[in-house]
């Protein structure tokens, strides 16, 4: 009888042995047939032709290939039980006449005694994959982690992001006791996601949860941790349409004649002011500007966006001649001999942060007597100006940063009188 047909039935009594053991975790089930699949593939390019011919050494070198592969320790470790405990079956039941198996030690030393586990044992070999569950849950997402702040270069803020809500699914399995990623199945992810609904969370909430669980499991995927990936069949909330709120062109006028420029600090926030509304930038990329992203002469700044994408943006000649002002006056009474490689800082010579930075556009909204805004008013409002002067799309997406231009579009939402406009000027019959 051929290797593959003594595995089959061998495989077949092994599964039918474990499955008389209430407890044994289905997708360890599952991993461990795998392996034993695998295991019988490298086999055959050994020319085994039947259990009796498994030698020491064949076991020794498929360890090896593992380790060289940099397989993590805890996936290691399975694979290791499930291979020892399909050769002590194959050996109770008088198809090896040894035990050929020692993954981890040097082809000198003894092998184990070979024998089937016990009910008992066999239980607490169960008792110690499901206490190495959460470690290995967790282990999992140090990895992700690692690969959105070194490979994709995620700022801090959205790594945080990840982490929580990543975390509050990760806490949601503990308590079903799903102790495996690859166990996560369609119901766990409709359950969770009805519990944040019945909690009150936003669509919009739900929705960033619904993207960073879809980011972690398509790299499960790609890294081959799990077989299928079941959040692909969720569909995401439907969200309503928020358009950003923009102020007019006479309102922004009113906002940065409120500035007073006779101060050091009055510089600085005249700079801030101009440079966000001349360029459109994120409030995180306008703080984060560093002295080497500026180039006064050409009248452009390089900010480093989304991905550690850098891009390059103009500046109209009044942003250039405030922020000229700022860093020859403003900015070295602001450091006070202290070194900084950040264009804005605050009154202790620190650099500004984005707290800062709204409450700066708060006391000006004030004093302009304009309505509430967001830090991000400047921004939508620098767009939406451009697009109803006649700036293509494509190009305010470069401007803007963004990745995809379905969320440029959103302002053509928010100025329908641009569409019509190109429409009346590109179409034939108008």
């Amino acid at each position: 009888m051929n290797l593959p047909t003594v595995l089959k039935e061998a495989l077949d009594s092994f599964r039918q042995h474990l499955l008389n053991h209430p407890g044994f975790p289905p997708a360890t089930l599952e991993a461990w047939e795998q392996e034993i699949r695998n295991f019988l593939d490298f086999l055959e390019t050994r020319n085994r032709t039947s259990w009796a011919e498994v030698t020491p050494e064949d076991c020794q070198i498929y360890g090896q290939q593992g380790r060289s592969r940099k397989i993590p320790p805890r996936e290691r470790q399975l694979k290791q039980a499930a291979l020892e405990q399909f050769l002590s079956f194959l050996k109770a039941k008088g198809l090896m006449a040894s035990f050929p198996l020692n993954l981890s030690a040097p082809l000198e030393d003894d092998s184990p005694a070979s024998r089937v586990l016990s009910p008992s044992e066999l239980q607490a070999l169960l008792a110690g994959l499901r206490a190495a569950g959460p470690d290995y849950l967790d282990e999992l997402l140090e990895q992700f982690y690692h690969h959105l702040a070194v490979e994709r270069g995620l700022a801090p803020m959205t790594l945080e992001s990840y982490a929580h809500d990543l975390q509050d699914f990760r806490e949601f399995l503990r308590q079903r006791n799903v102790e495996a990623w690859e166990e996560v199945n369609l119901e766990d992810l409709q359950t969770y996601f009805a519990g944040l609904a019945a909690r009150g969370l936003a669509a919009g909430s739900r929705a960033r949860r619904l993207s960073a669980l879809r980011q972690f499991f398509r790299f499960l995927e790609r890294e081959e941790l799990i077989v299928a990936n079941p959040v692909e069949l969720l569909d995401s909330p439907r969200l309503p349409l928020k358009l950003p709120q923009v102020l007019s062109e006479a309102e922004v006028e009113a906002l940065l004649a409120a500035v007073d420029p006779s101060t050091p600090l009055g510089q600085r926030d005249a700079a801030l002011l101009e440079v966000l509304y001349s360029t459109g930038l994120r409030v995180s990329e306008l703080v984060g500007l560093t002295l080497k992203q500026v180039d006064l002469r050409r009248g452009v700044v390089r900010p480093l966006g989304k991905g550690r994408k850098e891009r390059l943006v103009p500046m109209v000649a009044r942003a250039v001649e405030k922020l000229t002002l700022y860093l020859k006056q403003g900015r070295p009474q602001l450091l006070k001999g202290k070194d900084s490689p950040f264009v804005f800082v605050n009154r202790r010579g620190g650099p500004l942060t984005r707290q800062g930075f709204w409450k700066i556009l708060r006391r000006y909204a004030r004093l302009a007597g304009t309505r509430r805004l967001s830090p991000h008013t400047l921004r939508h409002s620098f767009a939406t100006h451009l697009l109803s002067r006649g700036a293509n799309l494509r190009v305010l997406q470069l401007l803007l940063g963004h990745a995809d231009l379905a969320t440029t579009q959103i302002y053509t939402q928010v100025d329908p009188k641009h569409l019509r406009k190109a429409h009346e000027k590109a179409h034939p019959r108008s």
